[in-house]
């Protein structure tokens, strides 16, 4: 399906995709399935997407003026037959010919049933009527039936009321709200929304081979044609973009669980295929399992813990940290965002305090903006600071014991380089499970203490370290400080990438 469906979604999906009739054929054609599945996923109602929902409601409000009862209803909707156009008129004749009309304001047409509802008419096609079964029987079997006596309810409210306009509409809020509440169960968040859909259609515009892949530059083309709406500024549209890959991303990664093979891949009719994404699936792993280490200083034990200071550190890592293996993968996409972004955020703020009065010309000449080469040097001197704390995180876990009993998990993964070659080489027989030699761990404990009481902030007390709390809260952040220290010795490597292969300073012009 392709929207980031789960396991019971699928099954539902499944059950109705498997189905055959009497005759042994397909009870649904391809076409009708793609069109539920356009609709399950939230892309099927064209500006409204619960337009079918109400579509639904006529229909059941026109079956029961032929019929009059339950049971046939329950036979129009969900008989045994191969469900087509012609097969839906068909049934509907036989119920007229059993008994008419049962109420006023009904008429069949060479196109569908015609409802006079007074000041307002309906029409409800032939040709639309087998994907209002299909919705049909989806809502009645969906999580395993449990849906389907509120399913009855809900209809039965709506005739007892006497199918006016205002029944219908009230049926199809009822029906909306349950759909809503199934795909946010079953559906990855941000999937079925406008946003993420004007992203998906630009990719497919861009790209012959119908493949989802972009760049740094996607990004800003896309915020060029694109700046209103969600997307006003700059920073927006970097973020619905981070957003787009992260539900892709797991939406691989929850695929690789599953059984099944993905249903469909039509990109027309709306389907997504996490595949198209140009990463290893390592890479989509990596965001999809991303999350921002940061806040996790700011609670515990580790609270108590001064590891960076507030505008000098974290403010400038706090943007690198939340979007981590996307920043590292778009490094001048990420650049924009900061310069450019913090740019825009000045000019919005000054149109909303001071409306009426003209923006200042620097403003709108990016004249304050921070250059690329400027926020590359800041990001490696903070590579610099990161270095030192996480030698010092080790040294005071060191205090506790033995470094392999004192330390959980990959803590000791320091970033790369370290001015010391004797403390790498520890460092890289510690990763790898290697007992060092002792000349390589006195090095390596020597940097450490040095680091450590070189540091004179809250918490990197020498007196303190033999509380259990405190070297708890220095488990954390070395823990934060190594995947934070991951991303953003990744990120300058990128950034020495563009600056070899076109200049900063160009690409900042």
């Amino acid at each position: 399906m392709g929207s980031g469906a789960d396991g019971q979604f699928l099954s539902d999906f499944r059950a109705l995709a498997e189905a055959t009739a009497m005759s042994g054929d397909g009870k649904y054609s391809p076409l009708v399935l793609q069109r539920l599945a356009r609709f399950l996923a939230g892309h099927g109602g064209g500006r409204n997407r619960d337009t079918p929902l109400f579509e639904l409601c006529h229909l059941v409000n026109a079956v029961d003026a032929a019929c009059g009862d339950l049971a046939g209803r329950w036979r129009f909707f969900l008989g045994g037959d191969r469900i087509t156009a012609a097969g839906c008129r068909r049934d509907l004749e036989d119920l007229l010919a059993a008994s008419a009309w049962c109420r006023d304001g009904f008429a069949q047409t060479d196109d569908g049933v015609a409802i006079d509802y007074g000041e307002d008419e309906f029409l409800v096609t032939y040709g639309r009527m087998p994907v209002l079964v299909a919705i049909y029987e989806f809502l009645a079997s969906m999580d395993d039936f449990a849906f389907h006596g509120q399913l009855g309810d809900i209809f039965e409210k709506m005739l007892e009321a006497g199918g006016g306009m205002r029944a219908i509409q009230d049926g199809a809020n009822g029906l909306a709200a349950a759909m809503r509440h199934y795909r946010g169960r079953h559906l990855e968040q941000g999937m079925h929304d406008d946003a993420f859909m004007a992203i998906l259609n630009y990719l497919r515009g861009q790209r012959d081979d119908q493949r989802l892949n972009f760049a740094d530059e996607d990004i800003l083309q896309f915020w060029c044609q694109h700046n209103a709406g969600d997307f006003r500024t700059y920073r927006r549209a970097y973020q619905r973009f981070a957003y787009f890959t992260e539900a892709m991303a797991v939406t691989q990664a929850r695929r690789s669980g599953e059984v099944a093979a993905p249903l469909g891949s039509d990109w027309e009719l709306g389907e997504v295929e996490p595949d198209d994404l140009n990463h290893a699936p390592g890479s989509l792993g990596e965001l999809a399992a991303w999350s921002d280490p940061l806040p996790l200083l700011d609670s515990g034990p580790a609270a108590e813990i001064k590891f960076f200071t507030a505008s000098g550190e974290r403010e400038p890592l706090a943007p690198l940290a939340e979007y981590g293996p996307f920043a590292r993968r778009l490094p001048l996409a990420f650049l924009r965002y900061v310069a450019f972004g913090s740019v825009q955020a000045a000019i919005t703020t000054a149109l909303q305090f001071r409306p009426g009065e003209a923006v200042e010309q620097n403003l709108l000449d990016c004249g304050g903006a921070e250059s690329y080469q400027a926020r590359r040097a800041l990001y490696e001197k903070l590579h610099d600071r990161l270095d030192r704390l996480q030698k010092a995180a080790y040294y005071a876990l060191s205090q506790a014991g033995p470094v392999d009993e004192a330390m959980d998990g990959d803590i000791l993964a320091f970033p790369e380089p370290s001015a010391d070659r004797m403390f790498e080489a520890a460092r890289r027989q510690l990763d790898q499970g290697m007992e060092p030699s002792a000349e390589q761990l006195a090095a390596l404990e020597a940097e450490a203490a040095k680091a450590f009481k070189q540091i004179a902030r809250r918490g990197f007390e020498a007196e303190a370290l033999d509380r259990e709390d405190r070297r708890e809260g220095f488990r954390v952040g070395a823990g934060v400080l190594t995947a934070v220290g991951e991303v953003l010795d990744g990120y300058l490597g990128g950034l020495e990438r563009l600056d070899r292969d076109g200049g900063l300073a160009a690409q900042f012009t």
